[in-house]
């Protein structure tokens, strides 16, 4: 079982992607992340591919939990946010500040505080352009929301998904319903409709995805089948199904599609399709059921990145303040910590020059690998550590020049950053 609220680093993906049905990603997306497999698995990113291909709008939604400092660690769900905004997406990001104020006493002054000096300042600077981020405490949508979806699931439900017991917590079992509705709000009719959303998170989170794809599962009336390599379409309920029918036909009869309707079953047969039509009539069936049903959500995708190790090894964690470097530490205060930071390198320099080191289980090299985007030079140095060419030191060396001069780039940037806010919080809604 996979806990969300563990503190644990997950390290055997291979056994991730085979016990929870996480899918590998294709090769559609150029980007740094998925060519060096930092994002090693998926649920749903083809409905997002289908909709860049069609030029169709997608969304792209995460979140921040405003308890502490950004770090390297937490730079990596931006960076992709970042990404698909510049393939169109629009962007929403809650600020946890119930979460927060829930889980660890945090004000909802002091959350505001740290999340925009914190995390948006840096977002900022970092080129996220303008977007809707938001507080969960001032957010009307996503507040009545988790009351709807609420009703969309059940303790046995829960106890399964999460582990949890008699004696847990009301806010542990509020917490997913919450994080869902930051999600699947994105799709409320005010704000676009449906549409394919994306959210990028680590593996901790896969029960999260689980839950609110299934909650958003149930919500619909149009449920969209392959069967025998042809589409199938089961409208729920219990009343007259006949207008829905006629609807769902009309709709796809305006695209080529030849239906067959079965009002007994309170089924449509798409005569003329295959498996490959699925992501195209269910969207299609989710803007049209969008008119009758204001909860008619498309499953939200998800992509899976590999955990960032710490400094000392295991998960950067505030609670071992060197072992991760913060977004708003000086350039020295990064050296220092790079400096006395683990390798995978020799115990000696003879050593290393006869049998080379082990990038692969090296924090240092993990800062070229996940924060510089040049193929050839992080490929450069990943083969002269394997070759014994090159040495700790003046490894440690080039890596703190590289991230201190991110750093100084985002700390010259903050002030404008910080000048630009009213282009990206929305205002509380009521």
């Amino acid at each position: 079982m996979i806990n969300p609220w563990s503190s644990a680093q997950y390290f055997d993906y291979e056994k991730l992607i085979k016990e929870f049905g996480i899918q590998r990603p294709d090769n559609y997306f150029d980007y740094f992340m998925f060519r060096r497999h930092l994002i090693f698995g998926q649920r749903g990113i083809d409905y997002l591919e289908y909709s860049i291909k069609n030029k169709i709008k997608f969304n792209a939604m995460t979140g921040l939990m405003p308890s502490g400092k950004m770090h390297l660690g937490n730079k990596l769900t931006i960076d992709q946010i970042i990404y698909f905004q510049s393939l169109g997406a629009d962007v929403y990001i809650a600020v946890a500040d119930l979460e927060s104020y829930a889980t660890r006493g945090i004000s909802f002054d002091k959350a505001r505080n740290i999340a925009i000096n914190e995390y948006i300042a840096n977002y900022i600077s970092m080129g996220l352009k303008p977007c809707r981020i938001y507080f969960q405490s001032e957010n009307y949508d996503t507040q009545s929301l988790s009351f709807v979806l609420s009703n969309e699931t059940n303790m046995s439900e829960l106890k399964s998904i999460y582990g949890l017991t008699d004696s847990s917590s009301i806010l542990h079992v509020n917490a997913p319903i919450i994080q869902a509705a930051d999600v699947l709000h994105t799709q409320l009719g005010h704000l676009g409709g449906p549409r394919a959303t994306i959210v990028p998170v680590g593996i901790d989170q896969d029960p999260h995805i689980r839950l609110m794809r299934d909650i958003a599962k149930r919500l619909r009336v149009y449920n969209v089948k392959i069967e025998d390599n042809k589409i199938s379409i089961y409208i729920k309920g219990s009343d007259d199904p006949a207008d829905k029918i006629n609807s769902a036909i009309s709709v796809l009869g305006n695209s080529g599609y030849e239906c067959m309707p079965n009002y007994e079953y309170r089924a449509i047969y798409v005569k003329n399709s295959t498996g490959e039509d699925k992501i195209k009539i269910d969207m299609m069936l989710a803007i049209e059921e969008s008119r009758i049903n204001d909860y008619a959500f498309i499953e939200p995708s998800a992509t899976f990145q590999k955990l960032e190790t710490g400094l000392k090894g295991g998960k950067m964690s505030s609670s071992v303040p060197d072992s991760l470097i913060s977004l708003n530490d000086t350039g020295e205060e990064a050296t220092r910590k790079i400096k006395h930071a683990v390798t995978g390198g020799k115990q000696t320099i003879e050593e290393q020059k006869k049998y080379g080191g082990n990038p692969d289980i090296c924090p240092v090299f993990e800062l070229y690998k996940y924060h510089n985007s040049n193929d050839k030079y992080v490929t450069r140095v990943y083969e002269e550590c394997k070759g014994g060419v090159r040495m700790c030191g003046p490894c440690k060396i080039e890596a703190a020049e590289n991230i201190s001069g991110m750093l100084k780039t985002l700390a010259e940037k903050k002030d404008e950053s910080l000048g630009k806010l009213d282009d990206y919080l929305i205002k509380r809604s009521s």
